[in-house]
């Protein structure tokens, strides 16, 4: 009998071929769609083995990436159907998966891993793009609430809204081709087969809760770099963009901390928590960033156009101050930053 424990012996049933199921369209919606709901379904069925901090590193890997795929699928409808938040959960579903695949890169044979990683990265930034435009207005729409009227010269509101709607309206309608698209189901395809049947490496039946110790001492190193580098930066865009980098690193040993959590819990849950933490600040930080670079536009359009710029000027000093306080939290935030134990 397979051990579950053995990530070599952690195999299903050989694949249907793609050519398997209908191509085209059906009833119940597009050959895409068809695919994400049979993924589902397959993948329910599948009996991974339980993660055991003396088991193979390969079993904590694929017990997560299942988890993973299996959120991703369940906001493939959701999103089709443009449900509230549907499109940011399964970005955040397609990050952990890339980011997961990345911290423990060591665990998976290149192929077809790299060029999943690569095709989840390109998901994301599609689902990025309507999520960014959407908190990009809340944030503004919030800000504007609390200007007194006399300050609000001109059109802001409008014109702020119309900028952003279009944008978000124009990424939902990018994003849905894309969910109906055979690139899509393609990478579909090529993640159920590294959840269901993966090429595992030597690095794979290392015990789990030491392997997954050198990859989250490997990416809190990978952060320190980052943030030494913000610190050094020689001017101020040099700067943001480091700590920008620095909180996707965050981001990735944050989820690096998630997979190993099941082996290592008590040191996996601090840094999960302090990682989630800086990963807030700087969010907050680089939305103040990007926030500035749209006023700082719509300002210079208002001045070319004759209309009054006052409130874009208004704003984005108030945002120069959200981000200089976001540094300051951050500076506090990485004295006391957990070690890996």
């Amino acid at each position: 009998m397979p051990n579950p424990q053995d990530p070599g012996q952690v195999r299903q049933p050989p694949r249907r071929s793609r050519t398997a199921d209908p191509v085209g369209p059906t009833v119940a919606g597009s050959p895409a769609a068809l695919e994400a709901r049979q993924a589902a379904a397959r993948l329910s069925a599948l009996s991974p083995g339980t993660p055991e901090p003396k088991g193979p590193a390969g079993v904590l890997l694929l017990a997560y990436l299942r988890g993973q795929f299996q959120a991703m699928l369940a906001e493939d409808p959701r999103v089709r159907e443009n449900r509230p938040d549907a499109v940011h959960k399964m970005r955040v579903s397609t990050r952990r998966m890339r980011s997961a695949m990345a911290s423990y890169k060591k665990v998976l044979a290149p192929d077809p891993a790299r060029a999943v990683r690569s095709e989840l990265k390109w998901l994301a930034g599609v689902l990025g793009a309507a999520r960014d435009a959407q908190v990009l207005r809340s944030r503004l729409d919030a800000m504007l609430d609390t200007q007194p009227a006399e300050l609000v010269m001109g059109p802001v509101r409008q014109r702020i809204d119309e900028e952003l709607l279009a944008d978000h309206r124009s990424a939902l309608a990018e994003a849905a081709l894309v969910l109906d698209s055979d690139r899509y189901r393609r990478l579909l395809e090529d993640l159920e087969l590294v959840v269901s049947r993966p090429e595992f490496t030597k690095a794979a039946k290392a015990p789990a809760a030491k392997a997954a110790g050198r990859m989250l001492r490997r990416d809190r190193r990978r952060l320190h770099r980052q943030v030494q580098d913000a610190r050094s930066a020689p001017n101020e865009d040099h700067r943001s963009e480091s700590l920008h980098e620095a909180r996707k690193d965050a981001k990735r040993l944050r989820y690096a901390a998630e997979v190993a959590q099941p082996v290592r819990a008590p040191g996996a849950a601090e840094l999960i928590a302090g990682a989630e933490h800086v990963q807030k600040i700087l969010g907050e930080h680089q939305d103040s960033v990007v926030s500035r670079e749209f006023l700082r536009r719509l300002g210079a359009g208002s001045a070319r156009s004759g209309a009054n710029g006052f409130t874009y000027g208004r704003l984005h000093a108030l945002e120069e101050e959200r981000g200089e306080t976001a540094r300051k939290q951050f500076r506090k935030a990485w004295v006391n930053f957990p070690r890996v134990v």
